[in-house]
């Protein structure tokens, strides 16, 4: 198969038709508990993207995410991009969707995609999850605006899909274990909460100067803050399996905090104003410390 080829294969195949005949199935095995079906699926495309599903279904947000609808326009956009750059490696890497042709062999009921009205599989009530969603288009044409800012769960988002502008459940978040968002542009961590099991989050480069949404992410072993607002880390008491944190260019004076996270084995420091009495005894604490 030549390039041209393979494009024209992996357009048809992002169609917003044949992903939301995929995400579909993978849908109505998850809420059927078909899991062993489920993680058949992500054998399938292992070759291409790990997706691990457990027993009892956790993993199957990040497979659905894979082929939710509204990531076509993402997918045919990377291949058009690709193929002008003759990156014929880089198409094969989107080529996994290509092994779930079959999938309906899989779930052999799921026959009649086109009968199903696709949106309120993923009707999301905005208000009732507690999330505050900014209108960024009404703002007036003329004027001139300062970095675009985001909360959490627009920025996963935009780092997932590329927009705001599409529905996604907060509990796709809770099976997620890393979050890599630096530098995306986050003022504000609401929507953070929801991510139950995540062990290693990194927001540095952000505008960050509250932090007490992370309070409930018990699980959460590195976690990088480096480069935002900060002035006060209290909050950080919550994270009781905290082994590395970094906190490197802020505005922290007092880290006293720090000596009773149990776990802790290393502290990011510099480019703050803190009292050298306290990193002397971080350090006798047996954490170490960058400054």
């Amino acid at each position: 198969m030549n390039i041209s080829e393979l494009k024209d294969k992996l357009t048809e195949s992002y169609s917003v038709r044949n992903l939301n005949r995929i995400s579909l199935t993978i849908l109505n095995l998850y809420k059927e508990k078909e899991f062993t079906k489920l993680k058949k699926i992500s054998e399938i495309i292992e070759d291409f993207v790990k997706v691990d599903i457990a027993s009892d279904g956790k993993g199957f947000s990040k497979l659905i995410m894979l082929y939710h609808p509204d990531r076509a326009d993402y997918y045919n956009k990377e291949i058009v991009r690709l193929f002008n750059e003759n990156n014929f490696d880089g198409m094969l890497e989107l080529s996994h969707v290509l092994r779930l042709e079959r999938i309906d062999e899989i779930a052999e009921s799921l026959n009649n995609f086109e009968e199903i009205d696709y949106s309120p599989v993923y009707e999301w009530d905005w208000k009732d999850e507690g999330l505050t969603v900014k209108d960024k288009d009404s703002v007036d044409e003329g004027i001139v605006q300062g970095p675009v800012e985001y909360n959490f769960y627009e920025a996963v988002k935009i780092r997932q899909y590329g927009s705001t502008d599409i529905e996604f459940p907060s509990y796709y978040l809770e099976d997620f274990e890393e979050f890599e968002l630096s530098g995306s542009g986050i003022n504000d961590l609401d929507g953070v909460q929801f991510c139950k099991h995540a062990k290693v989050i990194d927001l540095s480069d952000n505008f960050i100067s509250d932090i007490s949404p992370l309070t409930s992410l018990v699980y959460l072993e590195e976690l990088n803050l480096s480069g935002n607002r900060l002035e006060n880390i209290d909050d950080l008491i919550h994270l009781v399996k905290l082994k590395r944190i970094d906190i490197s260019g802020n505005m922290i004076s007092d880290i006293s905090v720090l000596m009773d996270l149990p776990y802790l084995e290393y502290a990011g420091l510099s480019g703050n104003e803190i009292d050298k009495s306290q990193v002397d005894l971080l350090i006798e604490s047996g954490v170490v410390a960058d400054i």
